[in-house]
């Protein structure tokens, strides 16, 4: 597997001005990044990849205040899959536990 250096810190203004300036460089820099990120999920990233492409492919031709609160709206919806995955997964672990538990000691 492709390992991959840590990247570095996430600047704001440096990602805003690149916008502002040329929307181009901005939109080949955010795929580049993202292309790598998707890399490192390994095997687990295909949902991932088809999930971004679903968004941008709904993004595009957008205003930015559009674009803004589709992806907003995206992101509450990935927590909240998130959670409901981390809820069943919460669920069971418990029932494990329970049925560990109930195990008869070994003599």
């Amino acid at each position: 597997m492709i390992k991959f250096n840590a990247a570095p810190k996430f600047d704001f203004d440096e990602w805003a001005t690149l916008y502002q300036r040329d929307p181009a460089a901005f939109e080949a820099r955010r795929k580049a990044l993202l292309a790598i990120e998707i890399a490192r999920g390994g095997r687990h990233a295909g949902a991932a990849k088809a999930m971004i492409e679903r968004l941008d492919s709904q993004l595009e031709g957008k205003s930015d205040a559009e674009r803004a609160r589709l992806s907003l709206l995206a992101m509450v919806a990935s927590a909240k899959q998130m959670t409901d995955r981390l809820t069943e997964l919460s669920e069971q672990l418990k029932d494990h536990a329970k049925r560990f538990e109930r195990r008869k000691p070994l003599p």
